[in-house]
């Protein structure tokens, strides 16, 4: 219909497209994917900041009137590549077709001229990979989320419509990225066009243009029913979208990784019927997103303090807490630390502004700053900490561990959010200090991003750590040294024998760790006494290894206590669990004889508990 592929000249390199696993992998799967790329995207392209963006995603099949006829005919000729580009065609039902429709609203939709690359949205889209024009605020940094909407389908294609403000037209386009091949004796590369071709003589300037046949636009849009009419924005059609997409899955995964804005009133999402927005994405998070999100309403109730605060007084850190890559007490206007010290230890927020400095390379100074607040709720259970940029959630960047409060640090002033967003990784999950886009733009940027991601945890050490006094002379009659007269090597005297150092009978286990099948079970030895109560204890846990130490090669893919592992509540007499998180746990012994079951390891592999 209006496929054009072009195909690969000797004098070029074949290149795959190889980046596909950056979002569907151990970490992240492809129905999470489809969710953080498309409405980052919609959030990137806000077209009033003070406006909330809409972003829907609909799944249509035959009965909702979809034609099969039309439906076959966008493939005429995309098929056959698909085909030799290993894609099991065969299970494809063109008589039963299914479409993933997406669509924004509040966008700016795609920018810049349709016909000439230039360096805006529209050919950032279409002509790019592997390359973005994104900066500030904007989440995506790498040109490469758009991948994850031809992996989404399963003829490795996908159609978009876009409009923009202050232009009447909407335009229509399509591409496939399939792997390399060869079709009719000619090699062809990843990447090919469904519209017009304007200069189609000349292989150095003819370049794909979105469809000039209105009438095949107009029945596009009628075809998909898509909503869109007037309003700016971005539609997208996923043909024979993956088998793997459940709709309960993706509103788990959009209320885990975008309820900050949802919550905070920035974004809106539905997911065929069902509407999320701040006045009900509490019920839908225990609805749907329970087993991700702990304790919803301590959590919530939080971000909501948290976004508020920023709005309000907030203490300022000095400027210092950045040269010696921590915060440290030095850092605070006089006062202050005791005043936060307080303010967290009785329970309540704590909100620090931070100011930064960033040093780029074309010698331009520029002064930021970023949020932490820190709060311990008493009725909390398990730390929590989140990281902020933009709006944007990056999961991976969590190390409360067994640290119990929920913190977080939120990013949303333009330069830092730009400086932070050179350092993400292609999924936007984590912050890299040694990021190649932010050596190429810096000087010496991995020493702030190393300050700020460790900034939250820092905080809590700093607020939760206790002051202990020093006796120098504690131990002058256990330790001695002689020291020669001068000029001679004799032995001075001795004014006093120093005491006999007393003999230190090592301690005896409070706490008798039992095997049982899948776990194991603490339990109090005869002696463990009441006189030691309460008594807090830290559970450390690892399989063993064949070399090395067994509990610094722990990885959350062996296990994570509340996910993988469960604690037997039936066992739990006299103990108070703190926190639980990866494989640390932190209990509170209350009263005698104490016991904790704890299941679901690994029966294959060797568990190492250590207590202390």
């Amino acid at each position: 219909m209006k496929w054009h592929f072009s195909p690969l000249l000797n004098d070029q390199v074949e290149t795959e497209v190889t980046q596909r696993d950056q979002f569907n992998n151990d970490d992240l799967n492809i129905s999470e994917t489809i969710v953080r790329e498309t409405v980052q995207n919609s959030l990137d392209a806000a077209a009033d900041s003070s406006q909330p963006i809409k972003v829907t995603f609909r799944w249509l099949h035959k009965k909702d009137g979809l034609s099969e006829t039309f439906f076959q005919k966008l493939f005429d000729g995309q098929i056959e590549h698909a085909k030799v580009a290993g894609l099991d065609t065969a299970s494809l039902d063109f008589n039963n077709p299914t479409v993933l429709v997406i669509e924004d609203f509040g966008t700016t939709g795609l920018t810049g001229s349709v016909s000439e690359i230039d360096e805006n949205n529209f050919s950032d889209f279409w002509r790019r990979h592997g390359k973005s024009h994104k900066s500030g605020k904007n989440r995506g940094r790498w040109g490469l989320g758009k991948l994850v909407y031809s992996q989404s389908s399963r003829i490795g294609a996908f159609f978009g419509i876009t409009k923009r403000n202050n232009d009447d037209t909407i335009y229509l386009m399509g591409q496939t990225v399939l792997n390399l091949r060869k079709v009719g004796g000619k090699r062809y590369p990843p990447h090919a066009f469904f519209g017009d071709l304007e200069n189609p003589d000349d292989m150095y300037s003819r370049i794909p243009v979105p469809v000039k046949d209105r009438e095949l636009v107009d029945g596009f849009i009628r075809n998909f029913c898509l909503k869109r009419k007037s309003e700016s924005g971005l539609s997208v059609v996923i043909p024979f979208p993956n088998k793997s997409f459940r709709l309960e899955k993706m509103i788990e995964v959009a209320i885990a990784n975008y309820f900050y804005p949802l919550l905070t009133g920035q974004l809106l999402l539905t997911f065929n019927d069902v509407d999320i927005n701040a006045s009900n994405i509490r019920s839908l998070a225990k609805q749907y997103a329970s087993s991700r999100i702990e304790q919803i309403d301590l959590l919530f109730n939080f971000i909501e303090e948290a976004f508020h605060s920023r709005q309000s007084e907030i203490q300022k850190l000095l400027p210092s807490w950045t040269d010696g890559r921590r915060i440290d007490e030095n850092d605070f206007h006089e006062e202050a630390l005791q005043v936060i010290r307080d303010r967290f230890s009785t329970g309540k927020m704590v909100s620090l502004l931070l100011p930064v400095t960033i040093k780029a390379k074309n010698g331009n100074i520029i002064e930021s700053d970023f949020s932490l607040h820190l709060k311990r709720p008493d009725e909390l259970l398990k730390g929590e900490d989140l990281y902020v940029r933009g709006g944007l959630t990056l999961p991976k960047e969590s190390k409360f561990g067994g640290r119990r409060a929920i913190g977080a640090l939120i990013a949303d002033d333009e330069p830092i959010c730009a400086f932070l967003g050179d350092a993400e990784n292609a999924s936007h999950t984590k912050w890299v200090a040694n990021s190649e886009r932010l050596r190429k733009k810096y000087k010496a940027p991995q020493p702030m991003v190393s300050s700020i991601k460790n900034s939250l945890v820092q905080l809590y050490d700093l607020l939760t750590e206790t002051a202990s006094d020093i006796d120098r002379e504690a131990l002058q009659n256990f330790f001695w040294f002689e020291e020669p007269e001068e000029g001679k090597r004799k032995r001075r005297k001795k004014k006093k024998d120093p005491a006999p150092v007393p003999k230190i009978e090592s301690s005896k286990p409070l706490i008798n760790i039992s095997k049982i099948e899948g776990g194991f079970t603490l339990t109090s030895t005869a002696d463990f006494t009441e006189d030691r109560l309460p008594h807090n204890v830290k559970v450390e846990l690892a399989y063993e290894v064949s070399k090395g130490n067994a509990f610094k090669k722990y990885s959350p893919l062996d296990f994570m206590i509340g996910k993988d592992i469960l604690i037997d509540d039936s066992s739990i007499v006299n103990t108070k669990i703190h926190s639980a998180d990866r494989n640390l746990m932190e209990i509170e012994i209350t009263g005698l004889p104490f016991k904790l079951s704890v299941r679901g390891f690994d029966p294959n592999r060797d568990l190492k508990v250590k207590t202390k």
